[in-house]
């Protein structure tokens, strides 16, 4: 599979594995039903199995984990997590056993669609309870196991899931040139773990491009102490995949990186809370047929909606991050009597 990454700079292809898992290039849209002035990159449909943003990452990823050699895989997310349900659904094409630690998030149906997904797709199933507990168990048993299992921070947000956004920046660059979309001014995506704006800031800077990227924050800022979801912590993964790719590529050496632009004030009551505004997203994309989901998408989207407003002689780009697949009848297949008792409560709860 050509990777437009690779056909911009050859020397890496050479030295990065990745697999043929989305349905790429992902379209792009203008929804002049919206705004004038907005267009949509259509990562939820990467898959027609399962889609969006996570099924770029795992292109990358699992191609790491057969090199590694390792195991298994181990991983984290909250129990409704999209990253656990991508990285069951093609782990286990791939053959790769899977084991997720999981923390509560407010229930709702998506979120019990995901947990018997996973379930479904043969994940192993550990419910911490909290988010720090599930992070503590994560990097305990990497401390101590990770000579024989592959640990993969939640949200596929490692040097090789960044990677794949730095190329899925070049693929933007290559529809520009086509005349596929006038390049954007502002680029929109949301910020869980970061891989997806880091890497996207970082391959437009490489592939040329003078859009701006704009994050915006739908995860914890902080665990505990620890910086989970910040301008430094989206940093520090993009300055370790450019060392990565300097590594293979010296001639990528030099580069000025922009400083990374991420927003708070769409965040809401928490993560897995809707907001208003991201209710208010969701209802005037229902005019465009294109679902959005309380977590990420409908924040991001309404910040997007809310630029394109203020700053009218601006091109703005959302980039769609959720997965378009319906997935109705493979949930309703999980065999949920054996899914662990701990996590049986969120599935008999009344959803929000």
């Amino acid at each position: 599979m050509k990777r437009p990454l690779f056909e911009a700079i050859p020397g890496l292809g050479k030295h990065i594995p990745s697999l043929a898992l989305a349905k790429l290039p992902t379209p792009i849209e203008p929804l002049p039903e919206l705004a004038p002035n907005l267009w949509i990159k259509r990562d939820d449909k990467t898959n027609t199995l399962y889609g969006g943003n996570k099924v770029r990452k795992l292109e990358f990823i699992l191609a790491d984990v057969i090199r590694s050699k390792k195991k298994d895989l181990v991983s984290f997310g909250a129990i409704g997590t999209n990253h656990g349900v991508a990285t069951a659904i093609y782990a286990l094409q791939m053959g790769i056993p899977l084991r997720l630690l999981l923390f509560k998030q407010p229930v709702t149906s998506h979120v019990q669609q995901n947990l018997k997904l996973m379930h479904r797709f043969n994940a192993q199933l550990k419910f911490k309870g909290s988010l720090f507990r599930a992070a503590l168990s994560f990097y305990l048993g990497r401390l101590l196991h990770s000579k024989k299992r592959y640990y993969l921070f939640a949200g596929g947000s490692n040097i090789p899931g960044c990677i794949a956004f730095v190329n899925a920046a070049f693929e933007l660059k290559q529809q520009i040139d086509a005349g596929i979309v006038p390049e954007p001014d502002y680029i929109y995506c949301p910020v869980g773990s970061s891989a997806t704006l880091a890497g996207l800031s970082l391959g437009c800077t490489l592939a040329g491009l003078k859009s701006q990227l704009v994050g915006i924050r739908v995860a914890p800022s902080h665990i505990g102490p620890i910086p989970a979801c910040t301008r430094g912590t989206v940093h520090k993964l993009r300055r370790a995949c450019y060392r990565y790719l300097c590594q293979i590529e010296p001639s990528l050496k030099g580069i000025e990186l922009p400083e990374i632009q991420l927003q708070d004030n769409y965040y809401g009551r928490g993560y897995g809370h809707a907001s208003n505004e991201g209710l208010w997203a969701q209802q005037m994309f229902e005019q465009t047929q294109i679902e959005l989901e309380p977590t990420y998408t409908a924040k991001t989207a309404a910040a997007a909606l809310n630029c394109c407003a203020n700053q009218s002689d601006k091109k703005i780009l959302y980039w769609h991050t959720f997965n378009s697949a319906d997935v109705k009848d493979l949930a309703a297949k999980a065999d949920v009597t054996s899914i662990p008792k701990e996590l049986h409560r969120f599935l008999q709860a009344q959803p929000l």
